[in-house]
């Protein structure tokens, strides 16, 4: 009996496993004036040419400000996203250069599982208002 009880333990446990599948995002800071930021997000969604990068946005259409980096960060994890790793990249020429940091998030999800909900960005949001 412990056997069939351990085996019908062990089958849930790989079911489950192999339900659930992680999803990544690439957040992007973007130029604001004083010290606030504002966070464009990248989900590896198909885009416009014109459309590099997506600003989050409140419920409003309005871009979501945040206070530092770290606060952008805390949002998402907020919504379950977990931070994986950082790096810099750098533009231009010597006297033009400027660096843009760049996260990487994920966040492991089951099916039937949103992973964007709580997330809207600008384009997600002009599509809904049409």
């Amino acid at each position: 009996m412990k056997r069939v009880i351990l085996s019908a333990v062990a089958a849930l446990f790989i079911f489950t496993l192999s339900a659930q599948s992680r999803v990544f995002c690439e957040i992007v800071e973007r130029k604001t004036k004083g010290k606030s930021v504002k966070v464009a997000i990248d989900f590896g969604q198909k885009r416009e040419k014109t459309e590099k990068q997506q600003s989050l946005v409140d419920e409003n259409g309005e871009n979501i400000i945040f206070n530092s980096k770290i606060d952008a960060l805390n949002y998402m994890h907020s919504l379950g996203w977990e931070f994986l790793q950082a790096y810099t990249e750098v533009s231009g020429s010597d006297g033009d250069a400027h660096s843009q940091i760049h996260w990487l998030l994920y966040k492991d999800t089951t099916d039937g599982q949103d992973p964007f909900e709580g997330i809207t960005t600008k384009e997600m949001h002009n599509k809904a208002a049409k």
